[in-house]
């Protein structure tokens, strides 16, 4: 499953659904098409603080290079919803059913 996002440098960018964390809820991965890797590589972290293990944690917001602009509560295609961002390119989103 996919959500294809725009990138102002015409990146193919895209969100992929990478596995299920509980009803409702998957984990999903930031891509990006080989001629356009330099959008991950250049990303812009927002709300981010370290870890013990200096680990970025607590994430509010990316920002790939192009875009789009990423944040916790964004949503998507009125069904998919970011409720956490794991690391710069791992989110987890909640999707909504026909009744919630």
């Amino acid at each position: 499953m996919k959500i294809q996002l725009y990138n102002r440098d015409g990146a193919d960018l895209w969100l992929e659904k990478v596995k299920d964390i509980e009803p409702n809820i998957s984990e999903w991965e930031l891509r990006v098409d080989n001629k356009h890797k330099y959008c991950l590589e250049y990303i812009r972290v927002i709300g981010g603080s370290l870890d013990e293990h200096l680990k970025i944690k607590d994430i509010q917001s990316v920002d790939p290079a192009g875009g789009p602009f990423i944040s916790i509560g964004d949503e998507f295609e009125d069904k998919y919803k970011i409720i956490k961002i794991l690391d710069c390119a791992t989110f987890w989103i909640s999707e909504r059913n026909n009744d919630n």
